[in-house]
């Protein structure tokens, strides 16, 4: 009898470590999985695409099959909200292409938010992107001083000022990975110095008037978190102090360079409302038109601002060029309403943690995101995948996780 009791207890201990093995070889797939995406996003669209859709089967597979606990508060029931009502929107619109976008960042967000941040290896993350974005950087630098293009866009990041979006949130993920020792720290001020030169080489102005205030906020949060957390010391804070400077000398360095975008668009100074305003009024009587639904994202560039504003230099833009009101006027009511809401829930969350490295990071993302927002399109779907990759570990810091 006790011989068979301890034959059961040995099978039981067997099954168990196979289990356990099996466990750690899928979450060791995912992560592989996950630096493959943030290494090709903004270099490879194809390579993105492939390893998005098979993170997000596997991620789902590993949810189900361990019977991780999975419980969604406000901030996941208003994301999903929003993808059902921009989906629904493109529907019926009968624009299906549009539905995939959101339905996938979201998808990200929540199994990353199931697996938990003790199941990701942050690290390895963030050696990825820091490689991804080198590259991406490289390139477009090339084309800009080389090949004789006027803009500087990431390449499979696209749009001007999406690459200097882009190139922000880099550039916040990478000031706090450095102030909580994520990473190497020499490798968080390449990537600090190299994404405020892809900021400035972008010469997009509202991301270059957020600069001052990313380093004020995070300064702030920093000095003010927990020594326990932030690992403070005095030649942590003498270093970031020389990479500031540091900063400001790449900064005016580049500001000499014979680069035609960025001398014009110093020469305009804030004076960019004067276009803005012509597509902002007619987006939003757009939307008075199409009130629940919107006419849906490929529509928008088929709008005519010259009807309201027959003084518009600008009759025709792809976008409205403000997230809320291309929401409203493409998607409708129902999505802006949820966006909006979202947003709301996250920063009350992503404030209550703002003493961790990632819930800092969300906190900057999310306000300096709706910053910029205001003149340009923020939920664009590169940068969609990637703000909620941070937002989902945010959560997870209210599960009692840390990456």
């Amino acid at each position: 009898m006790k011989q068979a009791t301890f034959s059961q207890s040995s099978l039981e201990k067997t099954a168990n470590l196979g289990n356990s093995k099996a466990k750690i070889t899928l979450i060791s797939v995912f992560n592989v999985l996950l630096c493959v995406l943030f290494f090709a996003l903004p270099i490879s669209e194809a390579v993105k695409q492939i390893s998005l859709y098979a993170l997000i089967v596997l991620g789902f597979y590993i949810i189900w099959r361990q019977k991780l606990p999975f419980k969604l508060d406000m901030v996941g029931i208003f994301l999903i909200a929003y993808a059902g009502f921009f989906a629904l929107s493109a529907l019926i619109n009968a624009q299906m292409k549009y539905m995939l976008d959101p339905i996938r960042s979201v998808a990200l967000f929540l199994v990353i938010y199931g697996l938990g941040a003790k199941n990701i290896r942050l690290n390895f993350v963030l050696y990825c992107l820091f490689g991804g974005y080198l590259i991406a950087f490289i390139m477009a630098s090339y084309k800009v001083f080389f090949a004789g293009a006027q803009l500087f866009e990431l390449k499979s990041i696209g749009y001007v000022n999406t690459s200097a979006i882009y190139s922000l949130f880099i550039l916040s993920i990478f000031l706090c990975a450095f102030w909580w020792r994520l990473v190497s720290r020499w490798l968080c001020i390449a990537a600090i110095l190299l994404s405020f030169s892809g900021v400035v080489l972008s010469a997009s102005r509202t991301c270059i008037y957020l600069l001052p205030l990313l380093f004020l906020l995070f300064g702030f949060f920093a000095l003010n978190s927990s020594k326990n957390e932030s690992k403070f010391s005095w030649e942590h804070l003498f270093i970031m102090l020389g990479v500031i400077i540091a900063l400001a000398l790449v900064a005016f360095l580049l500001t000499l360079l014979p680069h035609e975008r960025i001398a014009y668009k110093i020469s305009l100074g804030s004076g960019f409302l004067s276009t803005r305003l012509y597509i902002f009024g007619s987006a939003f009587y757009t939307w008075l038109e199409h009130p629940f639904f919107g006419i849906g994202g490929a529509e928008f560039l088929n709008v005519d601002n010259s009807i309201w504003y027959p003084n518009s230099p600008e009759p025709h833009v792809p976008h409205a060029h403000n997230t809320i009101l291309h929401l409203l006027s493409t998607t409708g009511i129902f999505t802006a309403l949820c966006y909006i809401i979202f947003c709301l829930f996250a920063l009350v969350k992503f404030f209550k943690a703002r003493k961790s490295a990632i819930g800092l990071c969300a906190l900057l993302i999310l306000v300096l995101g709706n910053i910029t927002g205001l003149v340009e399109l923020q939920f664009h779907s590169e940068n969609l995948l990637l703000t909620m990759f941070i937002f989902a570990l945010a959560c997870s810091y209210f599960k009692g996780q840390k990456a």
